[in-house]
């Protein structure tokens, strides 16, 4: 009930333009929600407590207008408006564009795959049901050495290619982290060779 809700100290939520913060805070109510295996139809009755300020005075308005035209206010309705008002189309989109249009650059495998998860939710590859086309829109954002060296494996598996990407870094670390090249070079000697390496984690 409402006193195990409040158990699991979940935060309030004050509104404002931040649609990351308004998406990480839905997630931390359903994460609640799923370890109390809160009932849908009370699940509005409990998230209502914990808008505040701008928020509060939006989710009255909002409610008024819903019950003055019979639709019955559900979790799922709830949802539907918060993201509506706190995470709207136009930047949801520019999310996914962002990912589309992501490049490894100067970023380790570890720092890029990890962009392209934290941006990967906004995208259609993301949910994809072949993972192998989660893993082709990774490898084309690789820098080309790379993207060469692990495209003709074909992998499958996104954390297999991710572990094959830093396993192939990891050859040509030298001291600015930036792998340079793959293929024959790896047996020539380099001046760092012999010194311990830090596989990205």
């Amino acid at each position: 009930g409402p006193v195990e809700f409040r158990r699991n100290k979940p935060s309030h939520f004050d509104g404002g333009y931040n649609p990351e913060k308004a998406e990480l805070w839905i997630k931390e109510i359903e994460k609640i929600f799923r370890a109390m295996n809160c009932p849908d139809n009370q699940k509005v009755n409990y998230v209502v407590f914990m808008l505040v300020g701008e928020a509060e005075y939006w989710w009255d308005s909002t409610r008024r207008l819903l019950e003055g035209g019979g639709i019955t206010i559900t979790w799922e309705v709830f949802r539907a408006k918060f993201f509506e008002k706190y995470f709207p189309n136009d930047v949801r989109r520019a999310k996914e564009i962002e990912h589309m249009q992501l490049k490894q650059g100067n970023m380790t495998v570890g720092e890029y795959a990890s962009k392209f998860e934290e941006l990967g939710k906004y995208s259609a590859f993301f949910y994809h049901p072949d993972e192998r086309m989660k893993c082709i829109k990774f490898e084309d954002g690789l820098r080309p050495e790379l993207r060469k060296a692990v495209g003709i494996l074909e992998i499958s598996y996104f954390l297999t290619l991710i572990h094959k990407c830093q396993f192939l870094e990891s050859f040509d670390h030298n001291k600015d982290n930036r792998p340079k090249s793959f293929g024959p070079q790896f047996n020539k000697k380099r001046n760092n060779e012999g010194k311990p390496y830090d596989r990205p984690q």
